[in-house]
């Protein structure tokens, strides 16, 4: 990169003078095009990072970059600037909403460099041998300061390759095989920087390392990036550029629609589709959730926070339209004076029959693009009876509700382990924690096809009953199914999506404490406080920030929790989620 900072494109001359910035203090970042940079919300220690976020200035610890990725090949590089004790690595760690604190499980590979004395590769948790035997100093094989390590992963092979100064460190160093790594679906760059290290990344905006080394210019095979080496053919900058484009635009699947209650018959008409699922809840005064969908049929009335029957309320619900939805004068859905959210997913209106199981669904309608679909069947209290869901992929989570008698809403996700396999179920109308509670899922996880039943009268009782079943999986740039670890800090766990989320619904799952929704609808800044329960008939709380209750940001690329409340963050406990975006990480831009 030249000196050319100041300089008019655009020929009118109109230079700006340059006092005290350099070259080096220009990257080629752009409004169409970000690089990847070490995330401040997902560190240890914030204040240790400088110079864009690049430059880890002895003691971060462990970080993450902004961006992760789930195919593709990568390549990013670490300039070892300063090694007096402690250790520096890098590498690459799965996002699955652990805290970064601690390398919990195995969700990571790096090499590392302890007190210049040698390189050593982990791979989740197992130290991989002594590499100091002719690769510490000198040569390819540089270790020491002013070495330029180069990151090279594969996500579809999933290999990843450390070079030093362009060349291999040692054979053991190339190709390494992460497959076994646990949350390897979706990647980020990550560091290991200790007190008495410091170390500067280059993710391909800035081959001179902040002024450190003279810029090369070199760019990866889109031509974008400027690296100090060239990156290996194939594989590329993390850059939004070269982020694959998304399948799904969120605002044609999913919606959050305000309105306040007139009392009359009201068509909410704001939606960019048509609407098979709509869940109502008043925000301004005690009501209960209002859960409709096009395959039970409008009218059909569902309440998440209780266990009672389907009941059919011709003045609440009437007509789904072709971007939103008609209430009655119930003031359940539309009270004088009253307001209200309403939360809509788009599927495949009333559908048809799916036949792929051992219970034919009296009608399934799937959104296979967005990874949703309602089915409504019949029970015939099989253990191991199987039920169609329409999808292309396993369901991450699934919710079944009893229409005919007073039966929990049964829930289960596949990320803690705490669910399908361990035929241990929630509640949606409760604030249990996972609990064995009969047998829901017959100890079987969902399939690309097919959610499997146990013989419980919460999913498939003797009597033929009849029940509705909501199937969800993760779309890259549109929904994400997961679960986080909290950390007991006001400065909470960083969740990473792949997108600005519009609407995250979570739960502690290993010990009792209620549901909570929150959307971008009610929560138009950051710190977003507005919580709704789909287990209680409460109205809207908001005290974020006061004595630990927590807040949530909604970010560019995740959400992060902030409070030190059992509600969202308590420290060790897990929490399950599910979010839908307002727009894709390829695209947003940071609250």
């Amino acid at each position: 990169m030249s000196n050319d900072l100041g300089i008019d494109r655009s020929g009118n001359g109109n230079n700006w003078t340059v006092n005290n910035i350099t070259y080096s203090d220009q990257v080629v970042d752009s409004p169409t095009n970000n690089f990847c940079t070490i995330n401040p919300l997902d560190v240890e220690t914030a204040d240790k990072l400088k110079e864009g976020n690049l430059y880890a200035n002895s003691g971060p610890a462990r970080c993450r970059g902004t961006m992760a990725v789930s195919s593709g090949k990568w390549y990013y590089e670490m300039l070892m600037v300063y090694q007096h004790h402690g250790t520096a690595g890098c590498g690459i760690r799965g996002v699955g909403g652990d805290k970064i604190s601690v390398e919990t499980g195995n969700d990571y590979v790096y090499i590392n460099h302890p007190n210049n004395s040698g390189v050593s590769i982990n791979v989740g948790g197992s130290t991989t041998g002594d590499l100091s035997n002719g690769v510490v100093s000198g040569g390819s094989g540089d270790s020491s300061p002013g070495s330029i390590i180069g990151v090279m992963w594969d996500m579809d092979a999933e290999t990843i390759t450390f070079k030093s100064n362009n060349s291999a460190l040692a054979s053991a160093l190339t190709d390494v095989d992460f497959s076994g790594i646990s949350n390897k679906e979706t990647i980020a760059p990550y560091f290991l920087i200790n007190g008495g290290r410091t170390a500067v990344v280059n993710f391909g905006q800035d081959s001179s390392f902040a002024g450190l080394k003279t810029a090369q210019g070199n760019q990866d095979g889109n031509s974008i990036g400027d690296f100090y080496y060239t990156p290996p053919t194939g594989f590329l900058a993390l850059c939004t550029k070269n982020l694959p484009d998304v399948d799904v635009v969120p605002s044609e699947h999913f919606d959050v629609a305000l309105y306040t209650g007139d009392s009359s018959v009201q068509s909410i008409t704001s939606l960019g589709f048509q609407p098979s699922f709509t869940w109502i809840k008043e925000r301004s005064d005690t009501a209960p959730n209002q859960l409709f969908d096009a395959v039970r049929g409008v009218t059909k009335n569902l309440a998440s926070n209780v266990n009672s029957a389907e009941t059919t309320n011709d003045d609440t619900l009437t007509h789904f339209l072709s971007n939103g939805f008609t209430t009655g004068d119930d003031n359940r859905t539309n009270m004088t004076g009253e307001t209200y959210v309403s939360w809509n997913w788009k599927a495949n209106g009333s559908g048809s029959s799916n036949t792929d199981g051992s219970i034919n669904t009296t009608s399934t309608s799937a959104n296979v693009d967005a990874g949703f679909s309602i089915s409504t069947y019949t029970s015939n209290g099989t253990a191991g009876a199987t039920v169609g869901h329409g999808l292309s992929k396993a369901p991450e989570l699934v919710i079944i509700k009893n229409r005919d008698a007073a039966y929990e809403w049964a829930v289960a996700e596949s990320h803690t382990g705490s669910g399908f396999t361990s035929n241990n179920v929630l509640f949606l109308d409760l604030n249990n924690a996972y609990s064995s509670s009969g047998n829901c899922w017959n100890s079987t996880a969902p399939t690309s096809t097919l959610v499997t039943l146990g013989d419980n009268g919460k999913v498939n009782i003797s009597s033929a009953h009849k029940f509705v079943m909501y199937c969800f999986h993760s779309v890259d740039g549109y929904s994400k199914v997961g679960s986080y670890v909290g950390n007991g800090n006001a400065d909470g766990t960083f969740v990473y999506t792949g997108f600005k989320p519009m609407m995250v619904i979570y739960k502690r799952s290993s010990a009792s404490e209620d549901w909570y929704i929150r959307d971008t609808a009610r929560d138009t800044t950051n710190p977003g406080g507005n919580a709704l329960s789909p287990n209680s008939t409460g109205t809207t709380s908001n005290n974020c920030g006061s004595s630990g209750n927590t807040c949530i940001d909604y970010l560019s690329n995740g959400f992060k929790l902030r409070g030190t409340d059992t509600q969202s963050n308590d420290n060790g406990s897990t929490y399950i989620y599910i979010a839908f975006a307002s727009v894709p990480f390829k695209f947003s831009n940071a609250r």
